[in-house]
């Protein structure tokens, strides 16, 4: 379905976890693309790009944006993408079946609220303690 994307179905329902980049800068230790450091940013149109091609295998009506890298750190692709994917002349998905998941990038958590309402933030929080955490995600 796209660099780093995979359908998810399930009953009459289907999910596309998509990425945002190629690679990863964030370089948490547990994940096996923040072993490979950044390569690339992806486009808002080759994020677009994953829906088309899920689109061709199943009716996809859920969007997560947990595949490859951060995507606070392409903010304004994903924006890009998430307002095309949810415009009502062109995919028409609705905002709350749209979920962006980070490791906490906050200035732009805070900007996400007035640029995309509606959609949903899972914060990856990882540790109980800021000191921990800085050990599993180091950026």
């Amino acid at each position: 379905a796209g660099p780093g994307s995979k359908v998810v179905v399930g009953g009459r329902r289907a999910t596309l976890c998509v990425s945002s980049q190629i690679g990863c800068q964030m370089g948490c230790t547990f994940c096996a693309t923040g072993t490979m450091g950044l390569k690339g940013n992806l486009s808002e149109g080759e994020v677009v790009e994953q829906l088309v091609h899920a689109s061709a295998v199943a009716r996809v009506r859920n969007i997560v944006f947990m595949g490859m890298g951060e995507p606070l750190t392409n903010y304004e692709a994903v924006v890009g993408a998430v307002r095309c994917m949810t415009h009502p002349q062109l995919w028409g998905l609705a905002r709350r079946h749209v979920t962006l998941s980070t490791v906490g990038v906050i200035p732009r958590i805070k900007s996400l609220g007035t640029d995309l309402p509606g959609i949903s933030l899972a914060l990856s929080l990882h540790a109980p303690t800021q000191e921990l955490r800085a050990t599993i995600v180091p950026s």
